[in-house]
């Protein structure tokens, strides 16, 4: 019953409110409430934690244990001081009895089947079904009473052969009080027990069943063999209802004491449904405000992280009776991201024609964190770690040393140093500071759909010349003269050229181009260089050779010592070494690419051009060109 209907019945009522966080009720308290009574029960057998106040317990090994130490002592009544046996000792009395609501006849109708329940017990045969789970409502009476005793709770259990009966059972007289449920009971319990009472068929499955078979209890369900049940709701549900109806039911206790997933929620009902999208992303925001304190406490606590965000929404006269649900991945624990992406994730369900409303209305917002890994240490960062700004990602010193691939092409090793999270992150804000403070403008590309912003671009200067690597290609500027002198002795100069610049800087342009033969204008603008030395060429024409669709310029480091630098075999030019592995790749591109369309026009990177002006190439045939990587992934024009 709602507080407000509650207070029309009872104008004088006193309610006690919850305290409240982010505009919604606060369980913190109920929380670790939880975690309390789980920690107790947890001492007496293997738990698997079902919900914030639920929980299942395998009692086999506890149960095996303690029948050793009985030596076939009976169980005596007083052991059993608050449980109840289903079925016994008269259905009918105990049925009229609890409509009466007489609390001294039910105790003794419960003292009266608990004898009824011992003296028929074989106290002598450890293997009988009814004495184990006599002997595991021993156990729940002790588990109850330590319960109580560490945290002030109470609790209700209920005692069967498995889940399903187990969860019945125990709803059956709550509060404070155990049942138990034998498979003798199983018929007279299910002969009024509805449909929509068993776990798992209270949704549409369970109505199904009664719309189709025309049944409105469970031991209806008797009449109807495996087959035909197949026939109605498929080959494995139609067996599991088929051992259903009978109390048979083989879904293992899985160890778990930590929850599967951590939620929130917030209900909206009547005028406070959300009716404009301002109003979702506020309580999506408010509930991932929450959602993110729970999930870095548990990840204190439990060395765990979540991998995917779920949100589940209900709108009004929606066809869906259970909501929609929606997930992703969850990257990294903010807030606002969370909020964001769960937006992003619903926009579709929002009919409104308006761009600020929201239509349907909508009643139930859910956000909830599941699939949880072992949070990583230390050790395990990847360089992600280095590079991002996410406040989850801890601070830790790590030891950089020289890669084994570089050690193996004779690069020295480099003498170890400490770098915080904030180390790569602080130079290139030092690179940018210094670019801003010459007044460098940014490099752009036009033509190109994403805009890129190039911090700093220094093209290798080779006499007076600016060079840009295209594709296996050296294209010249429009203001230049013939570079066909430009061999490795010049590269070798220019370098020594470079060590010599007091105020070079570092950058790199990739970006892809657009298909063959496609030429962009590159602007570049850099710093002046020291005194004596030539400006950087303001604007290159990049040419992107056939067949290849990138485009990069050569990203140069500021002078370094000469151990840095590593000679290629495959182009006689001097390449730094943590640029090695990709200057390979790049000659690889090159091979793969003339493995396709035969001798192709680019050179080598060290070797001088052919003397002479370059004549534009005659038009390819079309079957050439289908010979190129290209045609591999683009339609050919008409």
């Amino acid at each position: 019953m709602w507080a407000a209907d509650a207070k029309k019945l009872c104008p004088d009522l006193l309610l006690a409110r919850v305290p409240e966080a982010h505009g919604k009720a606060d369980l913190t308290k109920y929380r670790e409430a939880s975690v309390e009574v789980m920690e107790v029960m947890s001492r007496f057998a293997v738990i698997e934690r079902a919900s914030i106040d639920e929980a299942y317990m395998d009692l086999t090994g506890a149960v095996q244990e303690r029948l050793q130490k009985m030596k076939g002592q009976p169980v005596v009544a007083e052991q059993l001081a608050t449980t109840y046996i289903q079925g016994l000792p008269d259905s009918l009395a105990a049925e009229e009895n609890t409509a009466e609501e007489n609390t001294d006849n039910k105790e003794e109708l419960r003292q009266c089947g608990l004898h009824q329940w011992l003296e028929l017990l074989p106290s002598g045969d450890p293997s009988s079904p009814e004495l184990q789970l006599t002997v595991g409502a021993v156990i729940m009476e002790e588990m109850r009473a330590a319960v109580e005793s560490v945290t002030g709770f109470r609790c209700s259990v209920g005692i069967s052969h498995n889940k399903v009966l187990a969860k019945l059972a125990c709803g059956l007289n709550k509060p404070n009080r155990q049942t138990l449920v034998s498979q003798g009971s199983v018929a007279q319990l299910f002969s009024k027990m509805p449909i929509s009472n068993i776990r798992n068929l209270g949704g549409k499955l369970g109505a199904s069943i009664t719309k189709l078979l025309g049944v409105e209890y469970v031991g209806q369900l008797i009449q109807y063999s495996e087959s035909q049940l197949q026939s109605h709701f498929g080959d494995k549900t139609g067996s599991w209802l088929y051992d259903l109806c009978r109390g048979i039911e083989h879904e293992p206790v899985k160890p778990r004491q930590l929850p599967k997933s951590i939620g929130c929620s917030k209900n909206f009902h009547g005028k406070a449904a959300l009716i404009t999208q301002k109003q979702v992303q506020h309580w999506l925001l408010q509930l991932a405000l929450e959602l993110e304190e729970r999930l870095n406490k548990d990840r204190d606590q439990n060395n765990r992280v979540a991998k995917q965000l779920s949100i589940g929404i209900r709108m009004q006269g929606s066809k869906h009776v259970g909501g929609l649900s929606r997930c992703c991945a969850l990257s990294h624990y903010d807030a606002h991201k969370i909020s964001r992406d769960a937006f992003a994730l619903i926009q579709n369900c929002n009919t409104g024609g308006q761009l600020a409303a929201w239509s349907p209305p909508i009643t139930v917002l859910q956000l909830s964190a599941s699939k949880f890994l072992e949070a990583p240490t230390v050790s395990s960062v990847g360089i992600a770690a280095f590079l991002t700004s996410d406040s989850q990602c801890t601070q830790a010193t790590s030891t950089c040393a020289a890669s084994p691939n570089v050690s193996s092409l004779g690069s020295p090793k480099k003498e170890t140093s400490k770098k915080t999270v904030n180390t790569i992150q602080k130079l290139f804000q030092r690179s940018v500071e210094k670019k801003q403070a010459q007044g460098t403008a940014r490099s752009s590309l036009p033509g190109i759909a994403n805009e890129m912003t190039v911090p700093s671009t220094v093209a290798p200067i080779c006499h007076d010349k600016a060079l840009i690597h295209t594709s296996g290609q050296m294209s010249k500027g429009p203001a230049e003269q013939s570079i066909n002198n430009c061999n490795l002795n010049s590269v070798q100069k220019q370098l020594s050229i470079e060590q010599s610049l007091s105020s070079s800087e570092t950058g790199m342009l990739e970006t892809p181009l657009t298909s063959r033969g496609y030429t962009a204008p590159l602007e570049m603008e850099t710093s002046e260089v020291s005194s004596g030395q030539p400006d950087v060429l303001k604007e290159e024409r990049v040419q992107s050779a056939p067949g290849l669709s990138q485009c990069r310029a050569d990203s140069w480091a500021p002078p370094s010592d000469t151990d840095d630098w590593m000679l290629c075999e495959k182009c006689n030019q001097q390449v730094l070494v943590w640029e090695f592995t990709e200057h390979l790749d790049y000659h690889f591109a090159v091979e793969l690419q003339n493995s396709f369309s035969g001798p192709s026009s680019f050179s080598p990177v060290g070797s001088p051009p052919s003397k002479g002006k370059s004549k534009p190439s005659a038009k390819r045939p079309r079957q050439d060109t289908n010979r190129t990587l290209d045609s591999f992934f683009k339609r050919l024009p008409p």
